[in-house]
């Protein structure tokens, strides 16, 4: 059995006497990791400390949450059955002989790593598949296959994917926010257009109104004692 305890500052120091020991048929042994332990923290070193005389553990481990102690731990976890091995990383394969180019793998990939169309042959882009295992299920003539990949490998695949597919949907919001800018425009200026007709025909109106009013003012003159017809007529020509 052990224990394990995060080992904030990890400030190695000379060993300390007084750790609890453990007794093993009759004989009293220290337990492996107080003697060299890596903190100076005095609180946390006595919380191990009654830990382990509650729990006498065989042994203390204490945790720095690198990379390898986390592949060392979890590799004792599934080698003691504790966990279970998930699939190694992969990506997807297309058997293009006995692709049919039905085009439902594209659609059901969720970060386009599948170029083709329909009624053409498609192919996987190895440089932004997942293995996410999505386009086996709708493939009616079970033409995909999954290949092994390294794990450097699949971390570089991913971070690609990662990438590309939030550049798809930057480009995907800015072609919908250009569509609803084009089309603001678009009826802007035809509202404008109707605007400027409506303006337009009533600049003429009020141009015929204003002479219409003008010819029946001077006509109403023509009776006047001391106006002369001929002048009345002159003036409604120049209107």
């Amino acid at each position: 059995m052990r224990i394990g305890a995060p080992s904030g500052n990890l400030e190695v120091f000379p060993p300390a006497t007084g750790y609890p020991t453990r007794s093993d048929n009759g004989v009293t042994m220290a337990l492996q990791g107080l003697e060299d332990a890596p903190t100076r923290n005095k609180q946390l070193l006595e919380w191990v400390e009654e830990v382990a005389e509650l729990t006498q553990p065989d042994s203390i481990e204490w945790c720095d949450g690198s990379a390898h102690e986390w592949d060392r731990l979890t590799g004792e976890l599934v080698d003691a059955g504790t966990l279970i091995k998930l699939n190694p990383p992969q990506v997807a394969y297309i058997i293009e002989e006995d692709c049919i180019g039905c085009a439902k793998c594209i659609d059901a990939c969720p970060v386009d790593a599948i170029n083709g169309a329909a009624n053409l042959m498609h192919n996987v882009i190895y440089d932004l598949c997942t293995g996410c295992e999505l386009c086996i299920d709708p493939c009616p003539v079970d033409c995909i296959e999954l290949i092994e990949v390294s794990e450097e490998e699949s971390l570089k695949i991913r971070k690609n994917s990662e990438h590309f597919f939030q550049l798809k949907n930057e480009l995907v919001q800015r072609k919908n926010k250009k569509t609803k800018l084009n089309k603001s425009i678009s009826e802007n200026l035809d509202l404008a257009k109707s605007i400027n007709k409506k303006l337009s025909n009533r600049n003429v109106d009020k141009e015929k109104s204003i002479k219409k009013l003008q010819t029946e003012m001077l006509n109403s003159q023509k009776a006047e004692k001391y106006i002369n017809p001929s002048d009345i007529e002159n003036l409604k020509k120049q209107l």
